[in-house]
């Protein structure tokens, strides 16, 4: 995770509202590339790559700078080593002297890869934040675009709800006054009349 510094204004007055939380690097976070199944917007993959090539660059400072303090270290070693080589009127040998020189140039390059080290910490931390922002708005446009359909669902299962309960009325009215006409014909021409038009009319319907 990362402590959010100074950023832009993302949003009138959110980002005073973020400040000082602490917001995952989303890159490096396997739940967040699964939020994007699909294509990621441009804004959200330019932001990606971007934090991708800051991350490579924290990563060969970093490296640089270890290696640095470990030179730094042989060569104050070297120095207190070597003291009993200064001569008679302390005068310091030239290897001496050239362990110093390298001493004073490797802390001027600490300095200021450190310093170079921050400022890239602070332009992550800002576009890491404008990465949640766009993270957030894209998440939030499809939970309201998703919503906006399940009510429309609700509001069609409902309808097809009752239209199927009418239907189911409108079935068993029929059945039954199938069976009412049936049993009539049966009792005013009798079975085998009935039988024969059913033989008839069996046929037809196939």
């Amino acid at each position: 995770m990362i402590m959010m510094g100074k950023k832009k204004n993302v949003m009138p007055g959110f980002g005073q509202m973020l400040h000082g939380k602490r917001i995952p690097l989303l890159v490096l976070d396997q739940k967040w590339h699964q939020l994007f199944l699909d294509d990621k917007p441009k804004e959200i993959e330019r932001l990606e790559q971007k934090l991708n090539k800051q991350l490579a660059t924290q990563g060969r400072l970093n490296q640089e700078l270890k290696d640095m303090k470990v030179l730094k270290k042989k060569l104050m070693k070297n120095i207190v080593v070597n003291m009993d080589e200064i001569g008679e009127h302390g005068q310091e040998t030239r290897k001496l002297q050239e362990d110093r020189r390298l001493i004073t140039e490797i802390n001027d390059k600490l300095e200021a890869e450190e310093l170079q080290l921050e400022k890239l910490q602070e332009e992550m931390a800002e576009d890491n934040l404008l990465l949640m922002v766009e993270t957030m708005e894209y998440c939030y446009r499809i939970m309201n675009s998703n919503e906006a359909e399940r009510e429309e669902l609700v509001v069609r299962i409902a309808q097809m709800r009752t239209e199927l309960k009418t239907k189911i009325y409108r079935r068993e009215a029929i059945e039954e006054q199938n069976r009412g006409i049936y049993a009539y014909l049966h009792d005013i021409f009798g079975a085998q009349v009935v039988d024969l038009f059913d033989l008839k009319y069996e046929d037809e319907y196939k």
